[in-house]
């Protein structure tokens, strides 16, 4: 028999043998949990997808969605096998990871009942009615499932909405902000549209002077009597106590204390009282950052507004911001004390790495790795000039490895950087603009940096320089950059050249050579983490690169030089857009599994001046981020697959979609995850080229040129890093002849696992 299939074979007796066995360790007369069951009409509509979340008892947890490792662990740690005595350590490690089997509780499943028909309760089946058996296994007795059976009948629509004020103050905001009331007659009765009323009505409040109201100020009345299957509903919305009405309250004093400040030491700048110590800070860079002001009324999100652009000039350990009724008149002013824990001013790291495998800007002194050892140096100078100031520099030493079995010999890369960035916590310029104060957490960076990368074929040189604003609003944080300028020198290594034919000479000479890249970039960060932090979204995205426009446009404007590789000073410019977004769906199922998905897409577009997109903007798929069953650069673009160079340097495209969805389970609570992933995806090119067969997007066959791969994978969680090793299989190879791209048909062949599987090991998740 094949070797493969006997081991898939003995492999699939030792799961049905444990899972039949896994009822050693119940009790006679108990029965073990293996499914909730809830049966039920129709919603009618109604979204109740986490009704589930009410349950009191679960059944033990899966590896894969079948095997009950856990709990064969526990069985195994407490009654054991033959061999448990002479290796004990086993029996530990068994204990540790086991899991004690869930056994069928009627107090729980009264509890259970309960909570699901309070759950279906607020979402206005106010007749529901929840019941719930006990379903033995029909071969194992001792496995039962449990059947919740429900029953919703008509769900209550709200007849009328009152709102009861006993404030003249506060009846005038909810009046004017009417149309944004989240309740309103028709509406199915919803308790979670009531709690969301009830933060909006205390969020409204607080943002407009009425600094002691909290939530517990507002409650509701329910009359189900009047009409059957209608609600009147009445929002109550109480005095202080002792029928004290609730009053506006206007800031009176702001007081700023910095670091180990003492009173002798004050200054007022803009109605604002500072108390300096020896950390000098200028009052201007504290005052624009401070963003409610004496005589105006409380207002809750200026001062949370505040806590984010304190903390973001990154010179404090802590921020504190309290309030106090003012001497001069407790009811209707108060008192802000500001306090600022400075951070030491200089800051020294040394920072050894495991570099993981991933693609970068390219432009800048960051990287595009495969997997090795670095060396990081910062130094980092806060309040250079006494603006809040940042300056910093830093050195990455990296020595890199990439071992592939088709190689002629080991691929090594060198890298050193050195990078320089100035940061202002303010927009320069803009700062004084009207549209910058809905802003938070802005900056002004300035980078210079040095990258000098040398391999076995060629030799880089990068100079970037730039600055860029960074800034945020809500959910989104953006950078834009109006100036970035990048010079590149690439030497090809001779040998290497000379081993290549001519037109691909032709082609690799054009992507490594001395060029400028010059040009704005634009770039933005979303998630939606606090609107569920079970179901949301990240995006990323450099949403705009251009470059050589403004070289182009004085060519065109000043000279009569026309054609392609133009030069500055001697030198090629560059010229292209460029854009990708990147997007990651996070779904929590519980505490012990989740699934992940990403979709990447990226595309540039050489034009003018540039008839192949630059190397260090070009894209690539394979490695430990993507196509984990492939090296980096070894496969695309499209189905081309004449490479046969130990780099693959014309294994880049101008086009990427990639796509990954990861399983992730628990194994050892808080130190081993688990995940099964597949990936697919590919690069192409945007023209046709004779050189390059099929490596152009083509939309009646792209789908047939996505590679496509499966794996396992393990996270080690070290507490303050995860590291992370998968194994990438092989299971759709573009760049073999249509008919014989589906690869894992020959899983059984000699030595296709040493050809087609990949082990990747890097540091964090791959997204």
């Amino acid at each position: 028999m094949n070797t493969k299939l006997k081991y898939c074979l003995i492999l699939c007796c030792f799961f049905s043998i444990t899972a039949c066995n896994i009822t050693r360790v119940v009790p006679d007369g108990k029965q073990l949990l293996v499914k909730n069951v809830i049966v039920r009409g129709d919603s009618k509509g109604v979204s109740l997808s986490d009704e589930r979340d009410n349950l009191r008892q679960k059944p033990n947890r899966e590896l894969l969605g079948f095997v009950k490792f856990h709990l064969w662990a526990y069985q195994y740690g407490n009654k054991g096998l033959g061999i448990r005595k002479k290796q004990p350590w086993l029996r530990r490690l068994a204990e540790k990871i086991g899991e004690a089997p869930v056994l069928i509780d009627s107090s729980k499943m009264d509890v259970t009942a309960q909570k699901m028909s309070d759950y279906y309760f607020s979402k206005g089946f106010l007749d529901n009615e929840v019941a719930y058996s006990v379903k033995p296994k029909k071969i194992f007795k001792k496995r039962a499932s449990v059947i919740y059976s429900v029953q919703l009948h008509d769900y209550n629509l709200l007849n009328s909405v009152v709102y009861n004020v006993a404030s003249k103050a506060i009846d005038n905001q909810l009046v004017r902000t009417k149309n944004q009331q989240r309740l309103k007659v028709g509406q199915r009765l919803d308790f979670e549209k009531i709690e969301a009323e009830r933060n909006r009505i205390t969020v409204l409040l607080r943002a407009n002077g009425f600094f002691y109201f909290n939530s517990s100020f507002i409650d509701f009345q329910i009359d189900t009597n009047q009409i059957k299957h209608r609600s009147d509903l009445v929002v109550n919305i109480r005095n202080r106590k002792n029928y004290e009405p609730h009053y506006q309250q206007t800031v009176n004093k702001i007081t700023v204390v910095i670091g180990d400040a003492s009173k002798k030491d004050t200054l007022y700048f803009k109605g604002i009282h500072f108390i300096e110590g020896s950390y000098y800070i200028k009052p201007t860079s504290l005052a624009k950052n401070i963003i409610f002001r004496p005589n105006e009324l409380y207002n809750a999100n200026l001062v949370q507004k505040t806590y984010s652009n304190l903390l973001s000039m990154g010179l404090f350990n802590f921020v504190t911001i309290r309030f106090s009724p003012s001497q001069e008149d407790s009811l209707e002013h108060l008192d802000a004390l500001i306090i600022l824990q400075t951070a030491p001013k200089r800051d020294f790291s040394w920072e050894p790495q495991v570099i993981s495998t991933g693609q970068s800007n390219g432009i800048e002194a960051g990287t595009e790795r495969n997997f090795g050892l670095a060396n990081s140096l910062t130094l980092k100078n806060r309040n250079v000039f006494g603006g809040a100031e940042t300056f910093s520099i830093s050195s990455l030493t990296a020595l890199e490895t990439q071992l592939k079995k088709d190689d002629q010999g080991v691929f090594n890369n060198f890298r050193q950087s050195i990078n320089a960035e100035l940061v202002i916590p303010s927009l320069v310029y803009f700062e004084r603009k009207k549209f910058s104060e809905v802003f938070v957490r802005k900056s002004t960076r300035f980078n210079a940096s040095f990258l000098h990368d040398r391999n076995v074929n060629y030799t880089r040189n990068v100079i970037p320089i730039s600055f860029t604003y960074a800034f945020s609003k809500g959910r989104t944080s953006f950078g834009i950059t109006p100036f970035r300028l990048s010079l590149n020198q690439a030497v090809i290594e001779s040998g290497f050249l000379a081993s290549l034919d001519p037109d691909t000479r032709f082609y690799t000479t054009q992507l490594l050579t001395n060029n400028i890249i010059a040009g704005p970039t634009a770039s933005l960060y979303w998630n939606n983490k606090d609107k569920d932090r079970n179901k949301y979204w990240q995006i990323r995205s450099n949403a705009l690169e251009l470059s050589g426009n403004l070289a182009s446009l004085y060519f065109k404007a000043f000279t009569d030089i026309t054609g392609i590789n133009k030069e500055i000073l001697g030198v090629k410019y560059s010229q292209y857009a460029r854009s990708d977004v990147d997007g990651v769906y996070n779904y929590i199922i519980d505490e012990n599994n989740a699934v992940a998905a990403r979709v990447y897409f990226g595309a540039g577009l050489p034009y003018g001046n540039t008839q192949f997109l630059p190397f260090e903007r070009r894209f690539f798929v394979g490695g430990g981020t993507n196509l984990r069953a492939w090296r980096p650069r070894t496969i695309g673009p499209g189905s081309y697959s004449d490479s046969l160079s130990t780099i693959s340097i014309e294994k880049t495209g101008e086009l990427s979609l990639v796509g990954s969805a990861e399983f992730r389970f628990d194994i050892i609570d808080k130190l081993i995850d688990g995940a099964v992933f597949l990936d697919a995806g590919n690069i192409w090119n945007f023209r046709e080229n004779s050189n390059f067969k099929n490596a152009e997007f083509q939309f009646n066959r792209f789908y047939k040129e996505l590679a496509i791969n499966s794996g396992v994978g393990l996270r080690f969680d070290l507490t303050y890093v995860v590291f992370r090793t998968d194994w990438g299989i092989a299971l759709h190879d573009p760049s073999e002849l249509e008919a014989n791209r589906w690869v894992i048909n020959n899983f059984f062949d000699q030595g296709w696992i040493f050809d087609n599987t990949a082990v990747n090991f890097a540091i964090g998740f791959p997204f």
